[in-house]
């Protein structure tokens, strides 16, 4: 009883129980968003729950360093994974991103997130000062899985997946030069990069810039998002009781659109209060990375706490109408097992970051 009470200590009560609440609360409101569509998706995402927490403290377990090493071998079945997805994927509304396995739909991409943050961690390791060669063999690296989930296609995961690299790469000492020459180079072939955007894509940039234009085609996501959240007010319309949600105005209620559910039924206070939570779980995590001594496990930290916060503000910026509509989750909140379950990995990878620390400080 005594050693699991140690084991118990060794990890960071804020963002284990944030995660379990999150959790929570992603079950309690794919409840009320699909009660009146499908009758068992709230169950599922509980399961989905279950297997998730039981994943993230089993990661914890195990000494981060080991899945460090073993990395390499984790991106070659990512890798295989997504062209599995171009095979023999699963097509729903116009995008192959699913492999079905009979109980459980897998969605490679999102696991990419968890394999990217390790294997960069790992490449960048013990690495004084990162060279030119680092940096292109992490970027070249990282641009084969998205290349892959671009052509599914699905612009917001590929985003999400290069984004901790590019976190890691920054918090490693990314030259200055290099930043400012990517961003010009991004900004001058911004023309080509429109040309290559596929129509619908290109319909959900100008419907963010203008959704007025188009109200009832690529501006109806943002629009009916805009006015769920808007019509809950401060305290919000009560639970089970959102309109937008129950009468089929706001699509994609319980997924990539949750937040606008929250807003109509719980008003702005909650909603706030989740923003507070996801800052102080981004804030949390990135202070056991400073605090770590393992330049890997300190990257781990970065690279996962600022993929969390950051995909968290960049979803419900989508949904007040503050950036495009790129189809990407709310971390542990929207339904979805895959993305569920993987941010629960990347959470006990960041908690064995901290076991190990802990362990080392005291000897355990």
């Amino acid at each position: 009883m005594k050693s699991i009470k140690n084991i118990i200590l060794l990890y960071d009560p804020i963002i284990v129980g944030i995660v379990i609440f999150f959790i929570f609360w992603s079950v309690l409101n794919v409840y009320s968003a699909t009660i009146h569509e499908y009758q068992n998706l709230y169950v599922k995402q509980a399961i989905f729950g279950v297997v998730g927490l039981i994943l993230m403290f089993l990661i914890s377990l195990i000494d981060y360093r080991k899945l460090l090493n073993i990395s390499p071998y984790l991106y070659g079945i990512g890798v295989a994974l997504l062209i599995a997805v171009m095979l023999f994927g699963k097509t729903i509304l116009g995008a192959k991103r699913w492999i079905y396995l009979g109980f459980f739909m897998l969605q490679p991409s999102e696991l990419m997130k968890f394999i990217m943050i390790l294997l960069t961690s790992h490449i960048l390791d013990d690495k004084i000062k990162i060279t030119l060669k680092d940096i292109l063999t992490v970027l070249g690296l990282a641009i084969i899985p998205v290349l892959f989930i671009l052509k599914q296609p699905d612009l917001g995961t590929s985003i999400m997946v290069l984004l901790p690299v590019l976190i890691i790469l920054f918090t490693a000492g990314l030259p200055k030069r290099y930043i400012f020459g990517a961003i010009t180079i991004f900004l001058a072939s911004a023309p080509l990069i429109w040309q290559h955007l596929k129509p619908y894509q290109k319909k959900r940039i100008l419907a963010f810039l203008n959704p007025e234009a188009d109200p009832y085609g690529s501006a109806y996501h943002i629009l009916q998002s805009e006015i769920a959240i808007g019509s809950g007010k401060l305290t919000g319309k009560g639970f089970l009781e959102g309109t937008q949600s129950k009468l089929f105005f706001l699509p994609e209620q319980h997924t990539d659109f949750i937040f606008a559910t929250i807003g109509e039924e719980w008003g702005f206070v909650v909603s706030a209060l989740m923003v507070f939570l996801y800052l102080i779980l981004g804030i949390r995590i990135v202070y056991w990375g400073f605090k770590v001594k393992h330049i890997a496990g300190r990257y781990i930290c970065f690279g996962a706490g600022g993929l969390i916060t950051l995909q968290a503000f960049i979803n419900i910026s989508m949904t007040v109408g503050f950036a495009p509509v790129v189809g990407i989750t709310l971390p542990f909140v929207s339904y979805g097992g895959t993305s569920l379950i993987t941010f629960c990995l990347i959470i006990g990878l960041v908690l064995s970051v901290i076991v190990e620390y802990k362990k080392e400080k005291i000897h355990f």
